[in-house]
């Protein structure tokens, strides 16, 4: 048996929005931005910038400023289930996914994005393990109150890959990526087989596969 990890947005879910300025394209939370308004916006791509400039000490600290964010400018759960709710798979994931052979692949989620958006695809897929960078919770009036938060995007997503890999005693080797943007390179570039779906330019460079379409992964896992 392998792991088979999969990145959700981009990759599961089609990403949608990309603000101006921005280098990576977003199913949520650059959506989140847009919903909340003009100003939202401007901060959202100001994060970016930040990130860029190495001004963060770590990927937690770009949540924890966009999170901030989100609660000054009065996300509810009611805009965010939205959101999440209306997110489309990419084309021919799902039947792709429910055609992999479960007892040759384990499939892991592995996100730098929302654990709701994740839970959907579980729900739909029958996967059974998903890490996830964020999770809100919000108060019975619907204010975004708290928040879990992962360290699991850019090379975080590394170490989540390694600690399934133990616990399924598979060999280093034992596994196969799929992404689709800058922040999977580093995940790509470690894994033994690494596909790049309607892969980023940077991806692509270092991804074993470049894909167009993801029923060509069937091929690939033979």
């Amino acid at each position: 048996m392998k792991l088979l990890v999969l990145d959700v947005e981009g990759t599961i879910f089609q990403t949608n929005v990309r603000l101006p300025g921005t280098s990576i394209d977003s199913t949520i939370w650059q959506g989140i931005a847009k919903a909340l308004g003009p100003q939202a916006v401007k901060e959202e791509i100001e994060s970016h910038r930040r990130w860029r400039e190495d001004r963060y000490e770590s990927y937690i600290d770009w949540m924890k400023d966009t999170i901030s964010m989100h609660q000054r400018h009065g996300l509810t759960s009611r805009l965010f289930q939205r959101l999440i709710s209306s997110a489309k798979y990419n084309p021919t994931v799902r039947r792709t996914l429910k055609c992999v052979d479960r007892t040759m692949y384990e499939l892991v989620l592995i996100s730098g994005g929302f654990r709701e958006l994740a839970a959907r695809a579980q729900r739909d897929l029958k996967i059974i393990h998903a890490f996830t960078a964020c999770e809100y919770m919000f108060a019975p009036t619907g204010v975004l109150e708290s928040y879990n938060l992962l360290p699991c995007d850019f090379d975080g997503k590394i170490d989540f890959v390694r600690q399934m890999l133990r616990q399924y005693r598979l060999k280093a080797d034992d596994w196969i990526f799929v992404g689709d943007g800058p922040n999977d390179v580093q995940v790509a570039a470690e894994a033994p087989i690494s596909v790049g779906y309607r892969a980023h330019p940077e991806l692509k460079k270092v991804v074993t596969y470049a894909i167009e379409d993801f029923q060509e992964l069937l091929g690939i896992l033979g």
